[in-house]
């Protein structure tokens, strides 16, 4: 499956953490982007689940490499009618704190709030954004356990490849488990979020091509990854599906035209390859 990359946009702890460094004596709390964009009634109420997805969409859809490409059409069309993209939304858990919230106020008999259910379920996030930037084009919200951000990647690649679209854009989103599920964590706790427009074929404003494929695993790589977690407690534990692609294309990035490995990552349910065909431009 070959993707085309327009842009590429990535937030997430690690990095945030790294750029604004706290004393060892301090909580080390996370500040969220701020989204300019957004209507200050509307960001006032946003969760760091939809600040974070919000922020890397934005930032995909206004890169160099896709304003430059797309004077034309602003001038040729009204600003509704140049923000026309579908979206391909995922995420693992969805906005699980807040789900957390609601079901806790549930099991002590409360009442819950009709507007934090609203925001909660599973595609809030994208249906936010397209009424933000009054988008009508179709959005798929999908969640595949550890594979949801590849996952992402092929139904992104279906819809192109069908013809249904010629340039999509792809979000991937996840925080950390909150306390009350963190005893059910099986890959390294990192919020996050990645935001790509996509293409069917290169285009002037391409910046890489890539090329995905994937195989389900076999019973024998599935015991070694069993064996493999049984050695690790989880701070060790792999990081999430969406951080590995993004530490690979930056390093890739870096690297400008030194060839580097391809990118594998194993699931529970496959294992995935992806592989950087073309070179790409600053992003």
């Amino acid at each position: 499956m070959l993707l085309h990359l327009e842009s590429i946009n990535a937030w997430s702890t690690l990095d945030a953490n790294k750029a604004n460094p706290t004393d060892d004596n301090k909580t080390n709390t996370p500040a969220w982007p701020k989204l300019e964009f957004v209507p200050a009634m509307q960001r006032r109420r946003l969760s760091p689940f939809a600040k974070i997805a919000l922020y890397t969409a934005e930032n995909a859809l206004s890169a160099p490499s896709m304003l430059s490409t797309s004077i034309e059409t602003v001038k040729s069309e009204i600003p509704e009618q140049a923000a026309q993209i579908d979206i391909v939304f995922s995420s693992r858990h969805g906005d699980l704190h807040k789900t957390a919230e609601l079901l806790t106020e549930l099991s002590a008999d409360q009442d819950i709030s009709p507007t934090a259910f609203s925001t909660s379920v599973h595609n809030a996030v994208p249906g936010l954004y397209s009424i933000i930037k009054q988008n009508k084009q179709a959005i798929n919200a999908i969640s595949a356990g550890k594979d949801s951000f590849f996952y992402a990647l092929v139904d992104a690649y279906a819809r192109l490849k069908s013809g249904r679209s010629n340039k999509l854009l792809i979000i991937h989103v996840d925080r950390v488990l909150p306390e009350l599920y963190s005893q059910f964590a099986d890959e390294q706790q990192v919020d996050h979020a990645v935001a790509m427009v996509v293409t069917s074929a290169i285009t002037s404003a391409t910046i890489a091509s890539i090329e995905m494929n994937f195989n389900a695993c076999t019973d024998i790589e599935k015991g070694n990854a069993e064996e493999d977690n049984a050695k690790e407690d989880n701070t060790e534990l792999k990081l999430p599906a969406a951080v590995c692609f993004m530490h690979w294309f930056d390093a890739t990035a870096d690297a400008a035209d030194v060839a580097l490995p391809a990118l594998q990552y194993s699931s529970d349910r496959h294992v995935w390859t992806c592989e950087l065909i073309t070179g790409m431009t600053d992003v």
